[in-house]
């Protein structure tokens, strides 16, 4: 009878822990799922503002972008946007603000003499779904070899990451 108790008891608790794990995923816990990832073409708004957390310190936002290229083996090459598109979900309604973050090989900013191998800025969002956000190589001096990461992040937690190979053609 005690062994019944103890197992219905074991039952009972595994019960209530279930339930709390499906009110968790049931209340929505802000996520973020990749779309597509790789190459793309982008239309730039113009606008360019202060990052002072990142390897150039300029940030330019984008209006319009295309997948050209669903891979993670970028050519390190000027103009050459790499990133992904997002869908954002179980986030409250209106603006939030979430850290962009990518881990680079090093990189040194020959205006400022910095270098840096993560460069990061937040940004607000009010849209859920197709969001990108990517990198741009605007000067010879961001190409780097090597992995690059790139990572979403929302109140301290880490929503979604990517890793880039970037390889530089010999010419």
């Amino acid at each position: 009878m005690r062994a019944r108790s103890a197992f219905l008891a074991v039952l009972v608790a595994a019960g209530v822990f279930a339930a709390a794990a499906e009110t968790s995923v049931a209340a929505g816990e802000p996520r973020v799922t990749i779309l597509s990832y790789g190459r793309f073409e982008t239309r730039r708004t113009g606008l360019i503002e202060k990052g002072e957390r990142t390897a150039s310190g300029e940030l330019q936002s984008v209006d319009a972008h295309r997948l050209i290229q669903q891979t993670d083996e970028i050519v390190g090459q000027l103009g050459n946007s790499f990133g992904f598109d997002l869908r954002l979900e179980h986030f409250p309604p209106g603006p939030e603000v979430l850290t962009i973050r990518t881990y680079h090989p090093p990189i040194t900013n020959p205006r400022t003499g910095k270098t840096m191998t993560m460069s990061e800025y937040d940004w607000p969002v009010t849209m859920r779904d197709n969001v990108y956000f990517g990198y741009t190589f605007d000067h010879g001096w961001e190409i780097a070899e090597g992995v690059w990461t790139k990572q979403i992040v929302y109140k301290g937690r880490v929503l979604a990451e990517k890793k880039f190979k970037v390889i530089v053609p010999l010419n």
